[in-house]
């Protein structure tokens, strides 16, 4: 990465994203590597994960918690919020058939980038769900990129018209059919309700689908899974994912009662599916997509209702309320702007000088992620975020929001135990 810009990141408190051994990319390159499965063109596996941890492991279970970043969990096991995991992070700590390992998620620090990386093992710059929101001249309107529809709507998918086939816009293809490849049975345990969803018709559609109705049932569903074997003597990969923690988060506040409430259940449904017992041949990977920053519902920067700036815009605006893609043909009139109406609110990013360091990845092509990404990227650092889309007529008022640098928004843990 260019000196100038990562020194000026940094001075900045900005936590860069890590893609070469010590992030969430690395997290399904261990598993295809750990079932003979990767390729010199994959990234590299886990740098730090300790080697015993994988002896002899014949199922991999990666257990994501949307928005459990890492001052998270340290906060809710100091509290008690979190008791299980509280006990696994000691057990690492002695090194007692159990690790933790302090990673960075993927930038920008958001579900769609994240979870498609999960799912492929492939950058943003390379899968191109690269933010929440991102322009796609494909369908000539910002998109809501979790269930590929339009982002001025809650609800509805491109991929409704059955004469769009959601596999014509797969950039990369998914782990879980390479690992088929190789005898590896994979499963997906989320949501019933994600069942249809683009995201699983893309990226997960070679994966056994597992889903439960109610958030409770998750940890029964992955234990049926883990105990029961129905793959037989086959190695296995199960992918396991909740939702609640950063749905709370975002409503209430990161480190709210209502997030507490949620991480304790979800504690506890990991606990009686995988925990408290002899270390066994399956590996549990616990991790995250991103951490969260507080944010103030009472002063968010309202660049949608910015009249100048949209004159300067050549699309709407896109990305995330903490990373603005601002599209345009006038990027020095949009700094210039941007600088005069909130000075020094906004870190304003050029998008090349982004991509040129790898911020996005920096493997492949840029061709795909230049037509995705703004020219000039508005990045918040304090308690503000952005008003860019209103959906079915309606903001956001989060407390706790993600898409930027921040060290509550990029680190998140991976705590890895055999059980």
């Amino acid at each position: 990465m260019p000196v100038a810009l990562t020194d000026r990141l940094r001075a900045r408190g900005a936590v860069l994203p890590d893609y070469a051994g010590r992030g969430l990319l690395n997290v399904p390159a261990t598993v295809l590597a750990a079932f003979g499965a990767r390729t010199a063109d994959d990234p590299p596996p886990l740098a730090d994960l300790d080697p015993a941890l994988l002896d002899g492991a014949r199922q991999i279970v990666v257990v994501l918690a949307d928005g459990l970043g890492w001052w998270q969990l340290e906060k809710l096991c100091a509290t008690g919020a979190t008791p299980f995991l509280a006990r696994m992070v000691e057990r690492a700590k002695r090194r007692e058939n159990a690790q933790l390992l302090e990673a960075t998620t993927v930038f920008p620090s958001t579900t769609a980038a994240a979870i498609t990386a999960m799912h492929t093992a492939r950058t943003p710059q390379e899968h191109g769900n690269i933010a929440y929101f991102v322009w796609l001249d494909e369908f000539e309107q910002v998109t809501a990129m979790l269930r590929w529809g339009p982002a001025i709507t809650r609800r509805g998918s491109y991929f409704d018209d059955p004469k769009i086939d959601p596999k014509a816009y797969i950039k990369v293809p998914s782990i879980h059919g390479r690992l088929r490849e190789r005898g590896v049975a994979s499963y997906v345990v989320e949501p019933e309700m994600f069942r249809n969803e683009a995201m699983t018709r893309m990226h997960a559609r070679e994966a056994t689908y597992v889903g439960y109705q109610l958030p409770t049932t998750m940890g029964v569903r992955l234990r049926e899974l883990v105990e029961g074997r129905p793959h037989g003597a086959a190695p296995a990969y199960i992918y396991a994912y909740w939702s609640g923690i950063d749905t709370s988060s975002h409503l209430y506040g990161p480190m709210s009662e209502e997030a507490a409430a949620e991480a304790a259940s979800f504690d506890l449904n990991l606990a009686r599916a995988v925990g408290d017992r002899a270390a066994g041949d399956t590996l549990v990977l616990l991790t995250a997509d991103h951490g969260h920053a507080f944010t103030d519902p009472d002063k968010v920067v309202d660049l949608l209702g910015d009249d100048e700036l949209r004159g300067l815009l050549r699309n709407p605006i896109a990305g995330e309320p903490r990373l603005a893609f601002l599209h345009t043909d006038h990027p020095a009139e949009v700094r210039d702007h941007i600088e005069g109406r909130w000075p020094g609110l906004f870190t304003l990013l050029d998008r090349d000088e982004l991509l040129a360091a790898g911020f996005f990845g920096g493997r492949g092509d840029n061709v795909l992620a230049k037509k995705r990404i703004g020219e000039v990227c508005a990045m918040l650092t304090t308690d503000r975020a952005a008003r860019i889309m209103r959906v079915d007529g309606q903001d956001f008022r989060h407390r706790g929001s993600h898409g930027g640098m921040t060290p509550d928004e990029m680190r998140i843990p991976i705590l890895a135990w055999r059980a």
